[in-house]
C-alpha cells in the first residue's frame, strides 16, 4: 500500500507505539493523590513539558483536548466575546471546525466577517486587516490550510491586529503546521492556537491548545476542572504519553525530502497536459492539490485505491459531510471536482512517488479515451 493521505491522518510511528505500551502500567486517574495517581500525573507533566518544548512556549500554556475539532470549538466559542467586540473575522478557507462555529456564532449574534482568498488559496494580510475594526473580539485565520496546503501570514497578523483592535484575540488553527512547518505561537502574539497529535504519526483522541499567559477563556466544558477549567475530565494519559512520542520525532529537516518528493510528484503528473495545481507556491511541503481536466477528482481516487494507493478528493471531514470543498469554491479553482489531494509524510518514499506517477499517467489515458 502506498498512503499519501496523511492530511486526513497519518500511521502510527513505531517509537509512538512503544512509548504508549510502555504507559500502559500508569493506568491511574492523574488527579489521585495516591502512589499510582502521582505516576500517572508525572506522565501527564512530562508528555505536556515535551510538546511545549516544541512550540517554545510554558507548559503552563498548553492544554490537552481530545483533538483539533474540540480544540478549535474551544477556542472560537471560548474567546469570541461580546463585550470586547461583536465582528469575528476568520476566512472562507477554515477547516469546519471553525466555519460551523462561526455559523453558530452567527446565529448567535455575531457578526462575522469571511476574508476571501486569493487564487493561490492564500488569504492576504492587508485583506484580512480591511475586515478588522474597534468591534472586533476574535479573529480566527488557519495557519496551513487542510486542502491546497497553502501557508497563511500569522507571524504578521497580530501586530497588524494590535493597531487595529487591540483587545481583540487571535486564534490560529494550526493542526496541518505543526511539525511540519516552523510555529512559533508565544513569538508571533497568538493568543490561542490548536493542534493535534494524529497528524504527525501520534494517536488519534488527543489534542492541545496553546493559551498564552493571561488569555482568558470561557469553556464550554464544566466538571472537575482539569487543565485549568478549560477542558474538564480526566486526561488521556495513555495517549498523551502517545502524542509527545511523536512530538520527540519532529525535525523540521524532514521537510526539505518531503518538498523533493512533492515537486517530482507535481512534475511527473503535470507532463500529462490538462492539469491545474490548486495552490501556489506559498504552500506546505507535505500537500498537493491537483485537478486533471476531464476525470472527476472521485474516479481518480477510486482507480488509485484499486491499485493499493490511497488519496483524497478533498478534506475528509468535508467528504463525511458529503460537502463540496468550499476551500475551492472560494478559490475560483477551475475544477473543483476534478481535484485530487495528495498529502506527504516523512515515510513516503521517491519509489512510491514514481509508481503513484505513473498509475494517475495511466488512469488518466483511460478515462480521457472514453
Amino acid at each position: 500500500m502506498i498512503y499519501l493521505d496523511n492530511s486526513a491522518t497519518t500511521p502510527l510511528a513505531p517509537e509512538v507505539i512503544e512509548a504508549m505500551a510502555a504507559s500502559f502500567a500508569l493506568f491511574a486517574n492523574p488527579s489521585s493523590t495516591h502512589a499510582c495517581g502521582r505516576g500517572a500525573k508525572k506522565l501527564l507533566e512530562a508528555s505536556r513539558a515535551v510538546i511545549a518544548a516544541a512550540m517554545s512556549v510554558r507548559e503552563d500554556e498548553v492544554v490537552f483536548t481530545s483533538g483539533g475539532t474540540e480544540s478549535d470549538n474551544v477556542a472560537v466559542f471560548g474567546v469570541a466575546n461580546k463585550k470586547r467586540g461583536r465582528r469575528v473575522v476568520t476566512t472562507q478557507v477554515e477547516h469546519p471546525a471553525v466555519s460551523r462555529a462561526m455559523d453558530a456564532l452567527e446565529e448567535n449574534g455575531f457578526e462575522i466577517i469571511r476574508v476571501a482568498p486569493n487564487r493561490e488559496g492564500n488569504v492576504v494580510l492587508a485583506d484580512i486587516c480591511k475586515a478588522i475594526n474597534s468591534d472586533t473580539s476574535l479573529v480566527s485565520v488557519m495557519h496551513v490550510n487542510n486542502e491546497t496546503g497553502a501557508i497563511m501570514p500569522i507571524e504578521r497578523l497580530k501586530a497588524e491586529m494590535t493597531k487595529l483592535a487591540p483587545r481583540a484575540l487571535l486564534h490560529t488553527d494550526a493542526v496541518q503546521s505543526f511539525g511540519h512547518v516552523p510555529f512559533t505561537p508565544a513569538k508571533w502574539g497568538v493568543d490561542i492556537a490548536s493542534i493535534s497529535s494524529h497528524k504527525i504519526h501520534g494517536p488519534k483522541g488527543i489534542g492541545a491548545l496553546y493559551v498564552a499567559k493571561g488569555c482568558v477563556v470561557h469553556s464550554p466544558v464544566y466538571g472537575g476542572a482539569q487543565e485549568r477549567g478549560i477542558r474538564s475530565g480526566t486526561e488521556n494519559t495513555l495517549a498523551a504519553a502517545g502524542f509527545a512520542a511523536a512530538v520527540k520525532l519532529i525535525d523540521l529537516e524532514d521537510s526539505k525530502r518531503v518538498l523533493e518528493m512533492k515537486k517530482r510528484l507535481c512534475e511527473g503528473i503535470m507532463r500529462i497536459g490538462g492539469v491545474h495545481k490548486n495552490g501556489g507556491e506559498n504552500s506546505s511541503p507535505y500537500i498537493l492539490n491537483l485537478s486533471i481536466e476531464g476525470v472527476p477528482g472521485e474516479v481518480m481516487l477510486n482507480a488509485l485505491d484499486a491499485r493499493g494507493i490511497c488519496v483524497s478528493s478533498g478534506s475528509a471531514c468535508a467528504a463525511a459531510a458529503k460537502a463540496a470543498s468550499g476551500t475551492l469554491k472560494a478559490m475560483n479553482a477551475p475544477y473543483p471536482k476534478e481535484a485530487v489531494r495528495f498529502s506527504l509524510s516523512r515515510y513516503n518514499t521517491l519509489e512510491e512517488i514514481k509508481e503513484t506517477i505513473n498509475a494517475v499517467v495511466q488512469t488518466a489515458a483511460m478515462y480521457r479515451r472514453k
